[in-house]
């Protein structure tokens, strides 16, 4: 799952079409609410042919967990790298945010609006947390260097992420348009509330 997802007629993998497929029905009805026979028809593939795949109904909410968190890890931490300002790698991390929740939105919408925890597996739960422990090093670092606010970096990440799920589940809401220059001032005033 290459996390952009396409319209599971247009996979000829099967076993993408029923990621993709799963990620869908996840959104609509809720991974509890989503019966293994309806991924099944929504892929185009046979109830049976799932199990070749996945053991499970969990082994397969892991897998679409683990494709939507690790291309979002890529695209945040990647993005931060030796030789940035701490300002910069804000920057860096605040535009990754965006174009990830702007170009794979059903992927966004499944990692920051479900509640994983009943299904996750140790494997996916190692996936988060590394991407967690990258983004502390990022805070971290930006204390020492005297940039950001002292605290634990754990608070520190949810108020800025949590600005930016607000910001997008707003312009979902059709309350404003997400452009260019909202995301770039909020992403300053984001900053604002972090730095030393």
């Amino acid at each position: 799952m290459g996390v952009v997802l396409r319209s599971p007629g247009a996979v000829s993998d099967k076993r993408e079409a029923i990621l993709t497929a799963a990620l869908e029905l996840f959104n609509e009805r809720s991974f509890n609410g989503t019966p293994m026979p309806l991924v099944a028809q929504r892929a185009g593939v046979g109830a049976g042919t799932i199990y070749r795949y996945f053991d499970s109904k969990e082994a397969l909410g892991n897998a679409v967990f683990r494709a939507c968190k690790t291309a979002l890890q890529r695209q945040l931490v990647e993005r931060w790298r030796a030789g940035l300002t701490p300002r910069e790698a804000f920057r860096a991390l605040w535009r990754g945010l965006w174009e990830f929740s702007r170009d794979n939105p059903a992927a966004f919408q499944f990692l920051e609006t479900h509640n994983h925890a009943s299904y996750l597996d140790a494997e996916s739960i190692a996936t988060s947390e590394a991407m967690f422990v990258s983004i502390c090093d990022f805070v971290r670092h930006g204390q020492s260097a005297g940039a950001l606010r002292d605290g634990d970096p754990a608070v520190l990440i949810a108020m800025a992420f949590g600005a930016f799920i607000g910001l997008v589940k707003e312009s979902e809401a059709g309350r404003f348009a997400l452009t260019e220059s909202v995301v770039a001032a909020v992403e300053e005033l984001a900053w604002k509330m972090l730095r030393a």
